[in-house]
């Protein structure tokens, strides 16, 4: 899917495709690059929600039409962060005129979807998913950790994120769909919403895994999609991996860090907070982060690789390829767990 021949010149122009929540930290993280790229246009739907980012950041053209952009603006690359179901749209257009992609995760709502993108544009452009999670930067160390062999083999693996944000405080204020509306009324939520960014990271910390059983339960009846979910999965060596989750958890607070376990023969490693401790083995340590800082590190650590491969031709990390992988184990989540079609609507 690659196409390393091709490399891009320095400095990139680059447009933005939606303007929404998420798009305020892409856009810190395209200007995090100083001169390597500018952002010279953003186009959504609501003109004022585009205006509104154009005059944060500093952009010079914004547009409400997909066509008229991409017509108009010679750029390089384009950042999509639109809603999943218009992610192939914004593909295919940026593939028709050779724009290279950086496209916000999931590349599509379904693994077929993707699958048949894939296939379309083959060739064509380089595209790269943007799966943030993995960058963030206590999952970049401790991957050199196991890189390192410090762990040895691994034996157990667990993954948790437990939150309220699905419920009301004390105000009456639901802090996850007062940030993200969508989930709402989202058919696929708990997995293919929040949990495939712990299935991703869980593939980059402990190589291929397959699914081997899943639960996931719909507990709040104005939610549409489910709100709960256990995954268990092995590893190649069969060491068992469990990735769990909801985001309506009663005296939890609205956001709560990842909880992260990993057992393996020569070391262990937890991370719930700073610090990321390694405990056991010939070096155990501490190394603390700034958890709210990391946040936006991931995602400047994403777009830093995604324009690092363009100049170079070096391959991306998350290209559709590996992508692929991560959308099948939600996929085969969700047959396990029974939910072969969408959710009820409330």
């Amino acid at each position: 899917m690659t196409r390393p021949a091709r490399r891009r010149q320095e400095p990139l122009a680059v447009a933005l495709a939606g303007a929404g929540m998420i798009s305020a930290h892409h856009l810190a993280a395209w200007r995090s690059l100083g001169p390597r790229a500018r952002v010279v246009a953003i186009c959504d739907p609501d003109a004022a929600r585009a205006a509104k980012r154009a005059e944060e950041f500093g952009i010079p053209a914004t547009y409400r039409d997909r066509e008229a952009m991409l017509d108009d603006v010679a750029i390089d690359a384009l950042d999509v962060a639109t809603p999943r179901e218009t992610h192939a749209d914004w593909v295919e257009a940026a593939a028709a005129r050779g724009v290279d992609v950086l496209c916000q995760k999931p590349l599509t709502p379904t693994l077929a979807e993707a699958e048949t993108l894939i296939r379309r544009i083959d060739g064509r452009i380089r595209l790269m998913v943007h799966e943030n999670w993995r960058f963030r930067p206590w999952y970049r160390e401790l991957k050199s950790w196991i890189q390192a062999g410090e762990l040895g083999a691994l034996q157990l693996a667990t993954m948790a994120m437990v939150n309220s944000g699905f419920l009301p405080d004390e105000a009456g204020t639901r802090f996850a769909l007062v940030r993200q509306p969508f989930m709402q009324h989202e058919a696929r939520l708990m997995i293919a919403e929040v949990l495939i960014h712990h299935l991703d990271v869980m593939r980059y910390l402990c190589g291929p895994l397959r699914v081997v059983g899943a639960r996931a339960s719909h507990t709040l009846a104005d939610v549409r999609g489910e709100t709960l979910a256990t995954i268990f999965l092995e590893t190649a060596a069969g060491a068992p991996v469990v990735v769990n989750g909801t985001m309506a958890a009663p005296g939890y607070p609205i956001r709560v860090p990842d909880r992260l376990e990993l057992v393996g023969s020569i070391a262990s490693a937890a991370f719930s907070g700073s610090p990321l401790i390694l405990r056991g083995g010939k070096r155990p340590r501490e190394i603390g982060f700034d958890d709210a800082g990391g946040y936006q590190a991931s995602f400047d650590g994403v777009i830093a690789h995604f324009v690092d491969c363009l100049v170079s031709g070096a391959p991306f990390e998350t290209d559709p390829t590996d992508n692929l992988e991560t959308l099948r184990l939600v996929e085969h989540a969700y047959r396990a767990a029974g939910l072969h079609a969408p959710g009820p609507k409330s």
